[in-house]
């Protein structure tokens, strides 16, 4: 029987990694062998990845460690969760935090995690200009502050952008929430030729909006809010959240036909049935055969209420061309239900160039019936209800009567009411759909 000492050290950091520190200390303590063939894994799990504060004892013991190159060496993920009323003023982030990054020679990911409610770009801009100033070009991934960032504080100038380019010129995977009102186009044009510009070595990228207006943005002169000549030549995995996007948009996001993960949730279309139909026929016409995760959340609470989409989902070890590789499809069905089938959506695209024809055939010629669009039309009488309440500046004032408020809420009730009382009506008939 081979005996630990003939393995060799690769194979048994691999084997003993999952240990963790507290019992690899343990087998480290058996013998002099067992520690010199464990110690730097050791010490490696310790220091892989260190969460740090911004307060200034705890940026000054990075900097320590920092002057001890073998421990140095193995730090390689830094996570930063700010202390609210404890933390190094913003002047002060930059400078300290230059020093600490500039001892270490092998950071692979800079995670900022500030709680909600927080300025996020408060901590985003000190923090990415010490990375920026100790000109470590080690950094493969950047998760940005989930509180959001205003997008119009991440509009730099050229200078500010070559440098972010030169210090990023590695990055792989991007994460980054954005706040807006509504995107301007010019605003957002500038944003996504940022993220283009350190974006040319970028596999993975997921951009988050949340947003005060539900208003429909509009695009540039042409129709999209990327800029003309948009390109991620290796994005690999891409996933938007309520991000303003066009079929054109996508189509550039869909250069790279090693594309694998595409992940869509709660982005608006201008036209829905007609938009998500060109952007899925892109996919297939597009050459993009590898893909082997996909998610389109795209029912939606906005648009028409004849019809509602479904949710799609994809996720199998080969690629969705491949036969019996099914896709989940998922329909609202009722006010709180939902109707599930299964079908291959690569054949499902290929079958039509119509996409009434499409939608039919995917949801078994469900996407349409009443019992399927009710949720929906609940959503739209709602944002219509709140829209209204919202210009009512108060009951009492001299512009509105109470007449008008109880108006808005009756006409509200009504619609709910009968949005009820089609469900009751399809219990009661145990319609099967």
């Amino acid at each position: 029987m081979a005996s630990l000492a003939s393995f060799p050290q690769e194979l048994v950091d691999m084997i003993f990694s999952d240990l963790g520190p507290t019992h690899l200390g343990k087998v480290r303590l058996l013998s002099r062998f067992h520690n010199a063939r464990f110690k730097n894994l050791f010490w490696y799990l310790v220091f892989q990845t260190l969460q740090i504060d911004l307060r200034p004892s705890c940026v000054e013991r990075l900097i320590l460690l920092g002057k001890g190159p073998e421990v140095a060496s193995m730090i390689q993920n830094i996570i930063v969760r700010p202390q609210q009323g404890q933390d190094l003023k913003v002047s002060q982030i930059t400078p300290l935090l230059t020093k600490a990054f500039a001892g270490l020679p092998d950071i692979k990911s800079i995670d900022i995690q500030v709680p909600r409610g927080t300025n996020g770009f408060d901590y985003w801009k000190p923090i990415m200009d010490a990375a920026i100033k100790s000109k470590r070009g080690t950094v493969e991934s950047i998760t940005g502050p989930k509180c959001g960032m205003q997008m119009s504080k991440l509009k730099f100038s050229t200078a500010q952008t070559i440098a972010y380019q030169n210090a990023f010129i590695n990055l792989k995977n991007l994460d980054i929430t954005v706040s807006v009102q509504y995107e301007r186009p010019e605003l957002a044009e500038k944003f996504w030729a940022w993220i283009e510009r350190i974006g040319s070595q970028m596999e993975r990228l997921t951009i988050k909006t949340t947003r005060t207006s539900h208003n429909m943005p509009s695009p540039n002169d042409h129709g999209g809010f990327l800029p003309r000549n948009f390109s991620l030549p290796k994005l690999k995995a891409l996933k938007l959240i309520d991000a303003a996007v066009t079929p054109n948009d996508f189509k550039k996001f869909f250069g790279n036909v090693d594309m694998e993960v595409v992940d869509i949730s709660q982005c608006r279309m201008k036209n829905p049935k007609v938009d998500w139909f060109k952007i899925l026929k892109h996919l297939r016409n597009g050459n993009l055969n590898k893909i082997r995760e996909l998610r389109f959340s795209i029912s939606s609470r906005h648009g028409s209420g004849l019809y509602d989409l479904p949710n799609l989902l994809i996720d199998v070890n080969s690629d969705w061309t491949s036969e019996g590789n099914s896709c989940k499809v998922k329909l609202h069905s009722g006010l709180s239900g939902f109707y599930n089938t299964q079908k291959n959506l690569w054949d499902e695209l290929g079958a039509t160039d119509d996409q009434d024809d499409f939608w039919g055939s995917l949801t078994n010629s469900k996407w349409t019936l009443p019992r399927t669009t009710r949720w929906k039309r609940l959503q739209i009488a709602t944002e219509e209800y709140r829209f209204a309440v919202s210009k009512l500046v108060s009951v009492f004032s001299s512009e509105h009567e109470p007449q008008e408020a109880f108006e808005v809420q009756q006409e509200y009730d009504t619609k709910v009411a009968r949005l009820q009382e089609e469900e009751e009506l399809d219990i009661g008939v145990g319609e099967d759909q």
